[in-house]
């Protein structure tokens, strides 16, 4: 994942410019693939903005897909290994290690009853949140309607993207 300025980004064909912001999107390619004829972009905001467009533009059953192409939070160790680089960096970041592990018993205990309550996992950008943020998070969250998760879900990938442009593209030499 090395960085790419916005100039380079605009000038990339399809399979580099795909090739170049993959994973941006949790095994969610297509996002990617359709801001290509968006270009070019001015602004890392412009590209970020043309995604959250797709994304809220999107089919319910699109985007039920987009959030369901995330992992769990406080992945087990046997999991690590599935998830992208990116997961891999953000949920190390976060710490859940940290955390004694009755916390992360209830965490996970947490999670289990949000996803079969939802029917999806939990998503909260930890770029922005610390392991010891989430269990509250997720005990708030599960008081919502589905269509009101769905959205917070949609928000919080939305948040993950924009971090996870601004580590690849290159501000600096745009």
């Amino acid at each position: 994942m090395s960085a790419v300025s916005l100039h380079q980004l605009n000038k990339l064909d399809n399979v580099k410019y795909s090739s170049a912001l993959e994973g941006v999107y949790e095994h969610s390619p297509w996002i990617i693939q359709k801001t290509f004829n968006d270009r070019p972009f001015n602004t890392v905001e412009e590209l970020h903005d043309a995604c959250v467009t797709l994304i809220n533009g999107a089919s319910h059953d699109t985007q039920l897909s987009l959030i369901r192409a995330h992992p769990d939070l406080a992945a087990k160790l046997e999991q690590i290994p599935n998830l992208t680089r990116f997961s891999q960096k953000e949920q190390s970041k976060a710490d859940f290690s940290s955390l004694p592990l009755v916390i992360i018993d209830q965490l996970r205990n947490e999670l289990v009853r949000y996803r079969q309550l939802f029917g999806h996992p939990f998503i909260l950008c930890l770029a922005e949140n610390s392991a010891i943020d989430v269990l509250p998070i997720v005990k708030e969250r599960m008081k919502s309607d589905s269509n009101t998760e769905r959205a917070a879900c949609l928000f919080q990938i939305s948040r993950i993207g924009w971090h996870r442009l601004c580590s690849i593209i290159d501000s600096n030499h745009l």
